[in-house]
């Protein structure tokens, strides 16, 4: 079985940070002799979490190159940024990781390597925080993303609660009553709808996870079925930890296998 190319903590200019920021990425085996445009994952971290995460604790790559190798999935590159504590949001002048992201890092991969730069080959996911940014994103900007995927994605009406999610404080916690009005994921589900653009979405999540993050989930995936808007809902036995992520990341990237084949 061939193995994949891994590099850890690449740096990219940001001008939304006005400063460096470290991703990640993984190229299939073929990338040097294939000459082809390959299609994208972007997968995000969570609370706490890191460009390094999904490499170290999720073993991506080890997870990629198989079922690359068994012909389950094609031949993807995924690229797996930082983006602190930030939520994936614009919180301030000086933490615009949203845009970051969307932005700067989706046009410098696009220029630094054979990735394709058509909607229909560019995907999101993330776990917890990484699966609210995932989705946040997704579908604020739905004309740069194929299909979104969440794991244990953190999906609330409510601000999240400052110092639960992962147990940990943050001092420079980014939301506040007024931002969070524009940064739910709910909120953007009708502008999504006009759009006419139908992005698939897939949720999954533990029912024993201890954040109870399934009940989100199920909201989520009650609205987008009430606006016919395409969705998978996966509510299984597994918890908030990276037992659960390590299998689900093999399902949400047979979904955007199977979401390229269908259209």
């Amino acid at each position: 079985m061939d193995k994949g190319f891994v590099y850890e903590s690449l740096a990219f200019y940001s001008e939304s940070m006005r400063r460096y920021m470290k991703y990640s990425i993984y190229l299939p085996s073929n990338y040097e002799s294939d000459f082809r445009k390959f299609p994208l994952v972007y997968l995000l971290h969570g609370y706490n979490g890191n460009e390094l995460n999904w490499i170290q604790k999720g073993q991506i790559d080890q997870t990629l190159n198989y079922l690359i190798y068994k012909q389950q999935i094609p031949p993807f590159v995924v690229v797996m940024p930082d983006a602190g504590n930030s939520w994936y949001i614009d919180s301030s002048e000086d933490n615009k990781y949203e845009s970051a992201i969307v932005n700067d890092l989706g046009n410098y991969i696009e220029n630094r390597f054979e990735v394709s730069s058509e909607r229909e080959n560019r995907f999101i996911c993330g776990l917890s925080m990484g699966g609210y940014g995932a989705l946040k994103i997704a579908y604020k900007y739905p004309t740069k993303f194929y299909a979104v995927g969440s794991l244990s994605g953190v999906i609330t009406r409510q601000i999240p609660p400052k110092g639960k999610i992962e147990t940990v404080q943050d001092d420079n916690w980014p939301f506040t009553s007024e931002n969070w009005e524009k940064e739910n994921i709910f909120n953007y589900l009708d502008s999504l709808k006009q759009s006419g653009v139908n992005i698939p979405t897939y949720l999954t999540c533990g029912y024993d996870d201890f954040l109870g993050l399934y009940l989100g989930a199920c909201d989520l995936h009650h609205q987008l079925q009430i606006k016919n808007l395409l969705s998978e809902l996966h509510i299984k036995a597994g918890n908030h930890d990276w037992k659960f992520w390590k299998e689900e990341i093999k399902e949400v990237l047979k979904f955007f296998t199977k979401i390229i084949e269908i259209y």
